[in-house]
């Protein structure tokens, strides 16, 4: 199953009520550092040269700023070197840098906290017919149709494409973790929802139950204009839960 994300569903709650989802970025300036430029020892002219004595001397001279002896140029010259390979490596550097947040820690919720929520009852019952839906691929299912507001149609059957045609053995799995209300009059369903390994290709005796996947998943409700209280599924989107110590109940017809 494909879910999608809206534009402005990026936060863990959400951008709008629900807590920042969107990772925050930081970005820092990385500074390089210019070349350095590099210059010879001028030679000496002739009216430079130490004058000659008459009388011969042991001693050696120093040698002159044009003369450096060869040790003193050797690191010198190795000096120069490592200089341009700081330089080099400093340009090689990223201008910016990123920085991001730890996943959330996991939501704890009481069994059967939300059970008797009528936005949480409301996505049971879409999850039941869609899973009679999609068992008799069926994607204009008169039962399912009446769980779902109608404009948000074509975007769920987008959503569970490849699943209308598998045999779903019960209602799709799904354990609610937060009902929020959002600042446009719709509500967010989030939990943790099994995507991947409860269906069955029915045509392929390979295809079973196993290694069930579970995703944080966030439905998206709106009121029922036919039933007051009640509500309907317009959307699903990728959630930003952590569900990775949340036990998805799978049941059987």
């Amino acid at each position: 199953m494909t879910t999608t994300t809206s534009p402005w569903r990026t936060a863990p709650a959400r951008a709008r009520l629900l807590a920042c989802c969107a990772l925050p970025l930081v970005l820092g300036a990385c500074g390089g550092s210019s070349g350095v430029p590099e210059s010879s020892p001028t030679a000496l002219s002739s009216d430079d040269a130490v004058a000659a004595t008459d009388e011969p001397t042991t001693e050696e001279a120093a040698p002159t700023s044009a003369e450096t002896a060869p040790e003193e140029q050797a690191t010198d010259e190795a000096s120069e070197d490592e200089g341009d390979g700081e330089d080099e490596g400093a340009e090689d550097l990223p201008d910016t840098w990123a920085t991001f947040t730890a996943e959330p820690p996991p939501l704890v919720v009481e069994e059967g906290e939300l059970d008797d929520d009528p936005r949480v009852r409301a996505v049971g019952r879409f999850n039941e017919a869609f899973a009679r839906a999609a068992t008799a691929d069926d994607p204009r299912d008169e039962g399912w149709l009446a769980t779902l507001d109608e404009d948000g149609h074509d975007g769920l059957v987008e959503v569970f494409a490849e699943e209308f045609g598998r045999a779903y053995p019960g209602p799709l799995p799904f354990t609610p973790l937060q009902v929020t209300e959002l600042e446009d009059g719709t509500w967010s369903v989030q939990g943790c929802m099994v995507t991947d390994g409860f269906s069955a290709d029915p045509s392929r005796s390979d295809d079973g139950m196993t290694g069930l996947e579970v995703s944080s998943i966030e439905y998206s409700l709106v009121d029922d204009p036919g039933a007051e209280g009640d509500y309907l599924v317009e959307a699903l989107y990728s959630g930003t839960i952590n569900c990775s110590t949340t036990e998805v109940e799978t049941r059987s017809w």
